[in-house]
């Protein structure tokens, strides 16, 4: 940007030409501007809208959103700025509504459309074509009616008109990207006519930071009456603008810088509190180790677990083979033991028989004894005749005692002595005959064998004697007979009846004569105890008791002889029956030695088997204390219930003690694991380790939460030292960056400093009014340079934070100089605080601080715009813009004609609003004016909007040519001036 009193430059770049359709109040206005001009109407009518509608097109936005930061429409009236709604209605009402500016520069004529667009709310798009305005006209004006003011073309559109513009030029743009603006309105590639065709303001470098300070200084060229704080920013945005890199720009986020060292500091006092806690770490690494280790027992408890299982099933299979085992060995047991009771039972009954035959033997030898001895006494006599004389004897004694006890018996008895002493005597005398006759006995007669069966039978038939021998008859009759008696071992059977064998015998007749006689000796003797009792009395009883004891002994005597019959018969018979018992007894002794020895060996076998028995009832019980065990652990750990087993475990290697030892370890990984739980909770209270889902604090977590979040504390502790070489590495970092902010805090406000000077240099010599000698000075916060000095006062090297007071001050700082809430970023523009003048009139030697009028203010500030300019602008580029400044009236008329020459030097065209009041000298002076509140068509877009101006200014040009047109259109969204 160069002033035109230089050389001709090809390098303009100006606004020609503005036109606003149903917009602004306006149907239709069409306000040239490239000269100074004034725009004269009626007071509210909108004339300052239709100049500050050039902001839409020289700022790259495409809404109304945030409006008073992008366009800062004021509300004068108000004092205060226009709603984003209020802003976009007043430009942009209708479908109808369209904005065009008409602009030229090296690369030609092109118009700049803005249309309402309904892709969003508040926005609008814009349109580029490579034509004239005049090329344009008929698609938004019809100018051909009866009385001249024209008339809206009822089929305006922007369908309608993208179809017509595109038709004009292929090189028609349809554009919607805020980026996109920026590349084509601030294009400064000269060389090349596409990049530059839609180019109106060329930066000299085309970084965001030129961008914000054109932004600032476009905003400030349609409002010279801005106050110091305006300037101040456009001053900070240009001092940034001018640095040569974008990383020298000044942008000090003190939040980020707080935050940053909080958050080492943070970071420093977590390692510290880390470490701390190393010891409990170790000790939760043990438990972790020895958990690790004793996990195997819950594999283990799940194969003991199936081993119970399978060993329940073994075991019941073992019981009852066992139990059948045992039922088998007890029968037989049982058959056996029946078997010996019986064979003792027979034992028993035969040791009774052997036992009752030995009494009958010994009773039967007894009798034979006594009756043998009983009859040796009376000799030959047979047994018959041995009993019928005790029976003689007997009945004898009785008549004795008979007789002692009465006198009658007495009596009776004596002649019965007597009579049987006369028996006796006869007796005598026929054993004296049988005596003689002795030889012809039969025994002696007939041999043996016929002799003996009759012996049997009775010896009195061999012992007769038929007095002489016996004849052949009767002899073979009584051998015939005696063959009927068949012999056997022990006598003779008569048919069914058995004699047994007498032995041969002899009769002794003495023996006989004697017994005779001594029974004559005792009838006698009988008679005369008889006789001598009755003259005795006193002998009674003794006779009497002796008598008894005699009868006793007789009877006695008689039982002898009627047992000794049988003795012998008795005697053999149970000396048969007792050797028949004891060979049975043997052999029943036998048999039950072989029953006790099977006894005995099935007795072992059944001990055998209940032994078995009763260890696999026991084992069983065992294995179902076990399972119940087994039950009770998984219902304490329920997690072991889905715990699996590569194979169950032995069951032979199943028992109490692997069980108890199993338990003793699965108590001690329960302990474990609570130690462990107790650790990490510890950890995660203390912040060390961060479990966010809260799976550490259910009551049973799972192990893969325990897993890995110990896994995370190991990485965490072992990843320690590095941390702190990082944590070192970051504060070195740091405190470079400390160093750096220093540093920036230091040069920007140096920078500062420097670019106050040239600014100053560069308003040598420049007039204003009646002012010969302008500076300027920028203001910066006191607290900013309180900062400064602070800053130079820290050593920001090494590798330890700086300390915490330093930072307590940047933090007093903060709160002073920032206040509550709002951005912590120290920026150019909140460093600079003002801007202002400092005078010198012509004839005053010392420059004056004291505030000049709003007027001269805006001139000063309008020349400080101008030099601000050209510092983002390409050098070179020759400009034709609009200035607008809307306190013309308050400039005094003598300075107007150097104030307009001043303005067209620096490319400016004055343009500003004033109602029919204005002077005509003011008029004059400027040379342009253009009446737009006089016209209004009767076919308007809207019937709220019928103004309509068109077909140039009026004025005093020297004969200049007015075929230059401008275009405007916005409502009073500015100060509306003193119209």
């Amino acid at each position: 940007m160069s002033d035109s009193e230089g050389s001709p430059s090809n390098f303009t770049f100006g606004v020609r030409r503005l036109v606003l359709v149903d917009s602004a109040g306006f149907c239709y206005v069409e306000i040239p501007v490239d000269n100074h001009g004034l725009i004269l109407g009626p007071g509210n009518l909108g004339k300052s809208s239709l100049l500050n509608s050039l902001r839409l097109f020289l700022l790259p936005e495409n809404n109304f959103k945030n409006s008073r930061k992008k366009f800062a429409f004021r509300n004068a009236s108000a004092g205060s700025f226009y709603t984003n709604e209020e802003s976009y209605q007043h430009y942009f009402p209708s479908q109808f509504s369209f904005l065009i500016m008409e602009a030229e520069n090296p690369a030609g004529v092109h118009c700049q459309i803005l249309y309402r667009d309904s892709a969003s709310q508040l926005s609008y798009g814009r349109a580029f074509v490579p034509v004239g305005y005049d090329q344009l006209r008929p698609l938004f004006w019809n100018g051909d009616d009866e009385d001249g003011i024209g008339q809206a073309v009822p089929e305006l559109s922007f369908s309608r008109l993208s179809e017509n513009l595109k038709k004009l030029s292929k090189e028609t743009r349809l554009v919607n990207d805020p980026a996109k603006f920026k590349q084509m309105l601030y294009s400064s590639e000269l060389m090349n006519a596409d990049a530059v065709r839609y180019s109106v303001l060329p930066l000299g470098e085309s970084d965001e930071r030129r961008v914000q300070s054109l932004r600032t200084l476009i905003l400030l060229l349609f409002e010279m009456k801005a106050d110091d704080q305006a300037m101040a920013n456009a001053v900070a945005s240009i001092i940034e603008a001018d640095k040569k890199f974008a990383d020298d720009a000044f942008d000090f986020n003190i939040d980020d810088f707080l935050n940053r060292h909080d958050q080492l500091k943070q970071q420093q006092t977590q390692l510290n509190q880390i470490e701390k806690e190393r010891s409990r770490f170790e000790k939760l690494q043990r438990d972790y180790q020895a958990y690790q280790t004793l996990l195997r027992s819950q594999h283990d408890f799940a194969a003991f677990r199936d081993g119970v299982t399978n060993a329940l099933q073994d075991i019941g299979t073992r019981r009852k083979a066992a139990v059948e085992a045992f039922n088998e060995q007890n029968d037989t047991l049982r058959h056996v033991v029946q078997s010996l009771r019986k064979l003792e039972q027979n034992d028993h009954a035969l040791k009774q028989l052997i036992k009752s035959a030995n009494q009958r033997i010994k009773r039967a030898e007894q009798n034979q004894k006594d009756g043998e001895l009983l009859l040796s006494q009376y000799g030959d006599n047979i047994l018959q005749e041995i009993e019928e004389i005790q029976k003689e004897e007997l009945d004898s004694k009785k008549g004795h005692l008979a007789a002692l006890k009465s006198a009658a018996q007495a009596e009776i008895r004596l002649e019965q002595i007597q009579r049987n002493k006369q028996d006796l005597e006869r007796k005598l005398d026929s054993l004296k005959e049988k005596e003689s006759r002795q030889q012809w006995q039969l025994q002696n007669q007939l041999d043996e064998a016929t002799a003996a069966p009759l012996r049997a039978v009775d010896s009195k038939l061999v012992m007769a004697s038929p007095g002489q021998d016996l004849d052949a008859d009767s002899k073979a009759t009584i051998e015939a007979f005696a063959r009927l008696l068949v012999p056997t071992d022990k006598g003779f059977d008569w048919f069914d009846t058995e004699f047994p064998t007498q032995p041969a015998r002899q009769t002794d007749f003495a023996e006989q004569r004697r017994h005779l006689e001594g029974e004559l000796h005792g009838l006698e003797k009988e008679r005369s105890e008889l006789a001598d009792t009755a003259n005795q009395e006193h002998d009674r009883p003794r006779l009497i008791e002796r008598t008894e004891k005699e009868i006793r002994s007789i009877e006695k005597d008689l039982d002898t002889l009627s047992r000794y019959p049988a003795a012998a018969t008795t005697l053999r018979d149970a000396t048969e029956e007792k050797q028949a018992a004891e060979e049975q007894l043997a052999k029943l002794e036998e048999q039950a030695r072989l029953e006790q020895e099977k006894q005995d060996a099935v007795q072992q076998k059944a001990a055998k088997a209940k032994a078995e028995k009763e260890r696999v009832e026991e084992r069983e019980r065992e294995l179902a204390g076990l399972s119940r065990s087994v039950g009770t652990v998984e219902h304490r750990f329920p997690h072991l219930k889905t715990a699996e087993a590569e194979q169950p475990l032995d069951i032979e290697q199943v028992s109490v003690a692997a069980f108890d030892d199993l338990q003793t370890q699965l108590d001690d990984l329960e302990e474990r694991r609570r130690s462990i739980l107790d650790h990490l909770r510890q950890f995660v209270y203390l912040g060390i380790h961060d479990d966010a889902e809260g799976e550490l604090q259910k009551d049973g977590p799972a192990s893969s939460v325990i897993r890995e979040t110990f896994k995370s504390l190991s990485d965490l502790f072992a990843g320690m030292a590095e941390r702190w070489n990082v944590l070192e590495q970051q504060v070195g970092i740091h405190n470079e960056t400390v160093a750096s902010y220093r540093q920036a805090l230091k040069s920007n406000h140096e920078h500062i400093a420097r670019f106050e000077a040239q600014l100053n240099r560069e308003l040598d010599g420049v007039c204003i009014n009646d002012l010969v000698e302008i500076r300027v000075d920028i203001h910066t916060d006191p607290k900013f340079r309180n900062l400064v000095e602070e800053a130079n006062n820290i050593d920001p090297y090494g590798n330890q934070l700086q300390s915490d007071a330093f930072y307590d001050r940047l933090r007093v700082f903060v709160a002073d100089f920032f206040g509550e809430g709002g951005s912590k970023r120290l920026t150019m523009d909140r460093v600079i605080t003002g801007i202002s003048y400092r005078t010198r009139k012509e004839n005053s030697a010392n420059l004056d601080k004291k505030g000049q009028s709003t007027s001269t203010t805006a001139l000063i500030n309008l020349e400080l715009v101008y030099r601000l300019l050209k510092r983002v602008l390409y050098p070179g580029v020759q400009l034709s813009f609009p200035m607008v400044l809307d306190e013309l009236a308050s400039v005094d008329i003598s300075q107007m004609p150097s104030l307009l020459d001043r303005l067209r030097k620096q490319g400016f065209n004055l343009f500003s609003a004033a109602t029919h009041s204005a002077s005509a000298e003011v008029i004059y002076l400027i040379g342009r004016h253009l009446e737009v509140g006089q016209m209004r068509t009767a076919r308007p877009y809207s019937p709220q909007r019928t103004l309509v101006f068109w077909g140039g200014p009026e004025g005093f040009i020297n004969g200049e040519s007015l075929s230059h047109w401008g275009d405007q259109t916005q409502n009073s969204l500015l100060e509306p001036a003193n119209e």
